[in-house]
């Protein structure tokens, strides 16, 4: 009979041993997350897909990147995490000052775009975009400030589909 009640206390504790790893919430812990295929369009929503385009900075491990492109010939400032996706900003304003010889302003003020995706400049730029800039992003509570400077190049402006690499 302790061998009955024995065997049938196992034989429990295995049946919901295995129901436990049957379960949605066991099978999405050992799931990789759900990455895009498709790229999106603008307006991006946060966790969307986007072309490669414009200028990448990295800022090491386990951080976003942080991308300035032109949509539309307006500069945007997107936070990018290391799957490609469009992550929550991690800034409410920025600047960017365009240095040299430039047609129009030189001292742009990004702010939150609508869809909350990013910032950005409401300020047409007009081809051919080859210039120096120097991007601004102020210190925050949880991060420094960031202040970096290279040069934004036509070439940049061509978009790379990442599903392609």
């Amino acid at each position: 009979m302790k061998f009955f009640i024995t065997t049938l206390a196992i034989a429990i504790l295995f049946v919901s041993s295995l129901q436990a790893q049957d379960s949605p919430a066991a099978a999405s812990e050992n799931e990789a997350p759900d990455i895009p295929t498709e790229v999106s369009e603008p307006p991006y929503s946060v966790g969307d897909l986007v072309v490669e385009q414009g200028y990448y900075l990295d800022r090491g491990e386990g951080e976003t990147r942080i991308n300035l492109r032109l949509v539309e010939n307006k500069f945007r400032l997107y936070w990018i995490d290391e799957n490609g996706l469009i992550a929550e900003p991690e800034a409410e304003k920025a600047v960017v000052r365009r240095i040299g010889s430039v047609r129009g302003r030189n001292l742009l003020s990004l702010s939150p775009l609508p869809e909350g995706t990013g910032l950005g400049a409401p300020t047409l730029i007009f081809p051919p975009h080859t210039f120096n800039l120097v991007l601004h992003i102020p210190e925050a509570v949880d991060r420094p400030e960031l202040t970096h400077g290279f040069r934004y190049m036509p070439s940049m402006d061509v978009a790379v589909d990442p599903s392609t690499k």
